[in-house]
């Protein structure tokens, strides 16, 4: 479902909001749209990780074999992605021609649970490197295709008829966290906690809802990677191969 509201649209719920209509002396449309543009790219990685996939988008590809030199993994580079990435939230490969299979999401740390760069495997899990780049592991010992959902880069709003899509009013919360913020500014301390209050009334809403379906892999579907580990190191020994 989309709901698309425009610049303008949420710059005048604001004003209405914050009751600062015809004072463009003090708030400009330039400080309104930074603001709102802020909240956008918050709100959008905020949802994202709580498991709601309604933002992201996927890329697929091919995944090399063996460990990328000098590493005890395979680098799986993003880089040339477009749109760009803000973040990662999932990783499918295809064994056998036709098993489409998740893989785990690890801590950056858990990089050599999974044997030398001369150990290779079926993929069981992958993690950041950094925002464009991902450690896949083990290392792949056959060109897997891939696909990774992730987050897009969303260009600013900034003609008035540019637009968001707020889904099912979840604009709602954009034009609150705003609006606290233009509180905050004037110090207006009881009217921030009621805004804020408002706020946090309206993202419990929302996310009630984004993510009573599916999720997309983020902070409420945390997944144990120690069966996976468990797996390749039954994986290792059956192979005869030295430890990590």
């Amino acid at each position: 479902m989309s709901r698309t509201v425009t610049l303008l649209q949420l710059r005048t719920d604001i004003a209405a909001q914050a009751d600062i209509v015809g004072g463009t002396a003090r708030y400009t449309t330039a400080i309104l749209n930074r603001f709102i543009n802020q909240s956008i790219q918050r709100f959008r990685e905020k949802l994202s990780s709580e498991g709601a996939q309604h933002y992201l988008v996927s890329t697929n590809g091919t995944l090399g074999i063996g460990a990328t030199s000098p590493y005890p993994f395979y680098v799986l580079d993003l880089s040339a992605v477009s749109p760009s990435i803000v973040r990662t939230y999932g990783v499918d490969v295809t064994l056998n021609g036709n098993i489409i299979k998740s893989i785990s999401h690890v801590p950056f740390a858990s990089r050599t649970d999974y044997g030398g760069s001369v150990v290779t495997g079926e993929p069981r899990a992958w993690a950041h490197i950094n925002t464009r780049k991902l450690a896949i592991l083990p290392a792949p010992n056959h060109a897997y295709p891939y696909v990774a959902w992730y987050l897009p880069v969303l260009a600013d709003l900034s003609a008035d008829g540019d637009t968001f899509d707020g889904v099912a009013g979840w604009e709602d919360f954009i034009v609150w966290d705003v609006v606290a913020r233009l509180i905050v500014r004037d110090q207006y301390m009881t009217a921030f906690q009621t805004a804020s209050a408002y706020k946090n009334e309206l993202w419990a809403d929302i996310l009630r809802n984004a993510t009573r379906v599916t999720s997309a892999g983020g902070a409420t579907v945390a997944r144990d990677s120690m069966g996976d580990r468990g797996a390749f190191d039954n994986w290792r020994r059956n192979r005869h191969l030295p430890p990590p």
